[in-house]
């Protein structure tokens, strides 16, 4: 059964819809949910979700499944059973559900929802996506002139951000070094990255997944289709924000949390991903 939730204040539009959802529960969660049919969900939380949250894609076949702790920002893919466990608690989130015909569209091609590989349908790279649900949450608070324009342009670049990571999700050509980076060696990668502190070296992942730092860089890039370099930037970046987002730390605590030497090389690399300062981010 969907867990129980009311409806703050929401906004259809045509292709999908958006509302600032409170959920609410007085007893652990264990349940297996299932995304829309028809439609791309995207839940960004907006309140702390209740620690040890995880939630787990069922997969088909041999494929291992995905678990972890849920984090800020969750992609369901269309028709895809989910395990979802959960402890007592309150959450305040923003919901999105695009129509996969839109997304499509907006795509430029057909999905195999089916075939997305188990990354592909949970957090990966999520800051510009963060960006843009943020904006989307501001203006279905304050709403104003073109707040239809300024919704429908966010939901945009959602799409296109999202089918950039679905097409890095892909199978590696099976000539590069196929199947080296098995679900267990990404699923270390992913933690490890996550976890606080400075961010790792591409030779401390490369021990941790039982490869050569070469076979790494190389079934990485073929996997995702973008370097472990600008992926560990990427991550620390998304860290950052939240960060920045989500708490009253100075600047140099935020930096030195990170692994910068310096608040003005944290500021530096914080504008070059972003385009936008970390003050900036807290004025807001």
């Amino acid at each position: 059964m969907p867990v129980p939730h009311r409806v703050e204040t929401s906004y259809a539009f045509a292709g999908g819809l958006v509302e600032v959802r409170r959920y609410f529960w007085t007893e652990p969660l264990e349940q297996t949910v299932f995304a829309m049919d028809d439609a791309l969900v995207i839940n960004m939380a907006l309140t702390s979700r209740p620690a040890h949250t995880r939630v787990e894609r069922i997969l088909q076949g041999d494929e291992d499944s995905q678990i972890g702790e849920a984090g800020r920002l969750l992609v369901m893919i269309p028709r895809a059973p989910y395990h979802l466990v959960a402890p007592s608690g309150t959450l305040r989130s923003l919901h999105c559900a695009i129509d996969c015909e839109r997304f499509e569209q907006l795509a430029g091609e057909k999905i195999d929802w089916s075939a997305l590989g188990p990354f592909s349908g949970e957090w990966r790279s999520g800051l510009g996506i963060e960006t843009q649900m943020a904006r989307i949450h501001e203006e279905l608070i304050r709403g104003g002139l073109g707040r239809e324009m300024v919704i429908k342009a966010c939901i945009d670049i959602i799409c296109v951000e999202l089918s950039r990571q679905f097409r890095r999700g892909r199978p590696a050509r099976p000539d590069v070094l196929a199947g080296v980076l098995a679900t267990w060696r990404m699923r270390s990668i992913m933690t490890r990255i996550q976890q606080p502190g400075p961010a790792p070296r591409v030779t401390e992942l490369a021990d941790i997944c039982g490869l050569t730092e070469r076979q790494l860089s190389r079934a990485f890039k073929a996997e995702t289709g973008q370097t472990i370099g600008r992926f560990i930037e990427e991550v620390t970046m998304e860290r950052a924000h939240r960060l920045l987002m989500t708490t009253e730390k100075p600047l140099g605590e935020v930096a030195r949390e990170l692994g910068f030497a310096s608040s003005d090389s944290f500021a530096q690399s914080y504008r070059r991903h972003t385009g936008t300062s970390p003050s900036k981010v807290r004025r807001r």
